[in-house]
C-alpha cells in the first residue's frame, strides 16, 4: 500500500513483474497468484486509532514506507509451494493495462489464476496506481457498457486474442472499502467466486491474512475462509475503543467491517478434488493401507454413489479371510475402526484436509461393495479396509472403488 504524498518510497526491487516460483506441487492444476496492491489515500488503516497530528503523521509514513514491501513478501511466502506462478502488480505496476496483460497471459499458458486485491476503494470503485481504476458496471446513456470498467476487461482481451477466448479466473479476494459491490462485475467476466467489503472495510488485517492462510494451508472453503478471519479479526480489534462506537449508521467499526461471498462459497484451493455432475473417479484402494485419499473433497448436501468390485484378504493362515468389499462379520475379539461395520468391510471418513491429524468427528460412513450417499458435511475422503489401526501389515489385496457424483433425488 502507498500513500500519494510518499508515492516513491518503498519500491519493490524486482526486475520482472512475473516471479516464478518452483514447486513439487502434489496437485494437478497450474496456478498463479496475482498481487494487485496500491495504498493512495494518502493515510495508513492502521493508525486510524490515533488522533490526527504529528504522531499520526509520523506513523502513517513509517506503515506506508513499509506496508507495500511487507504485503508482497507475505503474498509471495504464501505463494511458495501452491502457486507455480506469483506475479506482483504493486504500485506503480498496479494499473489496469498490467492486469489485463497477465490475465491474458496466464490464462493462454493455462494456468488458473487467484487474485489477491489491496488498496482503497469506494462503492463500484477500486483505486488503483495514479488515476487508473476499476470500476464495477457502469452504462452511458444509451446502456453500452464504459471502457474501463472490471467488465470490459473480457471484452478487451477477446478483441485481441479472438471471441472465444476466455479468461481461467478463479478467486477474486479484496481488502478494499466497498469491494463487495463489484463482486459481481468480477464473477461475470468469468471468476468462480469473489471476496469484498460491501460497506467500509476497517480492519483489513489481520482479516486479509488469515482469508488467505485459511484458504492455501488449511483446505478451507472460500465461505468458511471468509467468516473465519472475519470473526478472529473482530476479536483483535475489540479493545481499540473507537471500533466499538455506534456510528452515525448505526454500526460500530467491528460490525461495519464485513465479509460478503459471491459465486461458489464451497470452492477449495483444490478445486480439481471437487467432482463435478456426474463426474466419476476411480482409485486403488488396497487391504494393507491405513489412509487413501482419492483425491475427492465431498461437498455437504451433495449426492454420491461409490461402487468397489474386487477381494482382499484379513490375516494369514487357516484363519485368514478373503472377502469382497462387504467384509465379514466381527468376532469377540475383533475392534475395527468402525464398531458398527463388518471387518473388511470398504468405509470412508471425512477430513478437514490430508494432513489433518484426525477426520471429522461424526464422519466415518460403511460403503460395501455399493451405496449412496448425501454428503452430511464438507472433506476430504479417506477409504479403507475396516481393521483394527494397528493391524493392517497383515492384510493383502485390493478393490477397485469408483466414486460418482450424481443428482439429488
Amino acid at each position: 500500500m502507498k500513500t500519494t504524498r510518499n508515492h516513491n518510497i518503498a519500491k519493490l526491487a524486482t526486475a520482472a513483474l512475473a516471479m516464478m516460483i518452483g514447486t513439487a506441487a502434489s496437485h494437478a492444476a497450474n496456478r498463479a497468484l496475482i498481487l494487485l496492491q496500491e495504498n493512495s489515500s494518502g493515510k495508513s488503516y492502521m493508525t486510524d486509532i490515533l488522533p490526527e497530528g504529528p504522531v499520526r503523521t509520523a506513523a502513517d509514513a513509517i506503515i506506508d514506507s513499509v506496508a507495500e514491501n511487507g504485503e508482497a513478501a507475505k503474498f509471495q511466502a504464501l505463494a511458495a509451494g501452491k502457486y507455480q506462478r506469483f506475479v506482483n502488480l504493486t504500485d506503480t505496476n498496479c494499473t489496469r493495462a498490467n492486469l489485463l496483460n497477465q490475465l491474458i497471459t496466464q490464462s493462454k499458458d493455462g494456468f488458473v489464476v487467484d487474485l489477491a486485491i489491496l488498496g482503497h476503494g469506494s462503492p463500484e470503485f477500486l483505486k488503483l496506481h495514479g488515476n487508473d481504476s476499476l470500476r464495477g458496471r457502469t452504462t452511458n446513456a444509451a446502456g453500452a457498457v464504459l471502457q474501463g470498467s472490471i467488465r470490459t476487461l473480457l471484452q478487451d482481451a477477446r478483441t485481441r486474442e479472438g471471441a472465444n477466448f476466455n479468461f481461467k479466473l478463479r478467486l477474486v479476494h479484496m481488502c478494499n472499502c466497498f469491494a463487495g459491490t463489484v463482486n459481481d462485475d468480477w464473477l461475470a467476466i468469468g471468476a468462480k467466486a469473489a471476496v469484498g467489503a460491501p460497506m467500509m472495510d476497517w480492519m483489513p488485517e489481520p482479516m486479509n491474512t488469515l482469508f488467505w492462510t485459511d484458504f492455501l494451508n488449511s483446505d478451507k472453503r472460500v465461505s468458511e475462509a471468509a467468516a473465519n478471519s472475519l470473526a478472529a479479526t473482530r476479536v483483535v480489534w475489540a479493545p481499540v475503543p473507537t471500533y466499538n462506537t455506534v456510528q452515525a449508521n448505526g454500526l460500530t467499526k467491528r460490525q461495519e467491517t464485513q465479509q460478503r461471498v459471491s459465486g461458489n462459497g464451497n470452492l477449495i484451493f483444490r478445486d480439481e478434488c471437487q467432482l463435478a455432475m456426474n463426474e466419476a473417479r476411480t482409485v486403488t484402494v488396497r487391504a494393507n493401507e491405513v489412509f487413501k485419499f482419492p483425491g475427492i473433497y465431498l461437498v455437504a448436501g451433495q449426492r454420491y454413489t461409490i461402487t468397489a468390485s474386487g477381494t482382499w484378504r484379513n490375516g494369514v493362515g487357516p484363519f485368514a479371510h478373503t472377502v469382497n468389499a462387504n467384509g465379514y462379520a466381527r468376532g469377540p475379539l475383533d475392534f475395527p475402526r468402525v464398531a458398527t461395520a463388518n471387518m473388511m468391510r470398504l468405509c470412508g471418513e471425512r477430513f478437514a484436509h490430508e494432513n489433518a491429524a484426525s477426520f471429522i468427528s461424526g464422519s466415518q460412513i460403511s460403503i460395501g461393495t455399493n451405496r449412496t450417499l448425501t454428503a452430511t458435511g464438507n472433506g476430504f475422503l479417506n477409504l479403507y479396509a475396516n481393521d483394527n489401526i494397528a493391524a493392517y501389515a497383515d492384510n493383502s489385496g485390493q478393490v477397485s472403488v469408483t466414486v460418482r457424483r450424481v443428482p439429488l433425488q
